[in-house]
């Protein structure tokens, strides 16, 4: 019994890019998601910066996670002897490190709940060990796909 296969090349290579833009954006959301939920939260910028990016490839789907925010980078590796240099945090060009405190030094003032940006109390140090990384993107990845699948490659 003889048959016909006629083959659209264009129309299949069409349906195969959209279903795996598809997937790629599904993954996305699902590492964002993740991403989001093991991020640290102070007034919520990092959290609400993670998005995601899908780019079809040649050679596959090309998914970015990640956030814009300078700090983003630092609150990630981590600082100081816990991130990649290794090294306490020291001045370089004063005699000593000045960084605001988020709880204000001495009473607060009658009616105020927190201390306002411009009366907080400061720190001077020498030298400070740093920040503990929180690799809360790559977290996210190994929460989707299971920690012996995932390779990081940063950007």
């Amino acid at each position: 019994m003889p048959s016909h296969v006629e083959i659209h090349h264009e129309r299949m290579r069409q349906a195969l890019s959209t279903a795996a833009g598809q997937w790629g954006n599904n993954i996305g959301r699902m590492i964002v998601n993740r991403a989001k939920a093991r991020a640290p939260v102070d007034e919520g910028r990092l959290r609400s910066s993670i998005s995601h990016t899908v780019t079809m490839r040649p050679n596959g789907v090309d998914i970015r996670v990640g956030s814009p925010l300078h700090y983003a980078r630092y609150v990630h590796e981590g600082t100081g002897i816990y991130g990649p240099k290794r090294k306490k945090i020291v001045p370089v060009s004063a005699k000593a490190l000045k960084f605001g405190t988020p709880k204000m030094i001495g009473p607060l003032p009658a009616g105020m709940k927190t201390p306002a940006k411009g009366k907080r109390g400061f720190v001077f140090a020498k030298s400070v060990k740093g920040s503990p990384p929180n690799p809360f993107l790559t977290d996210g990845l190994k929460d989707v796909f299971g920690t012996s699948n995932v390779h990081v490659n940063p950007s």
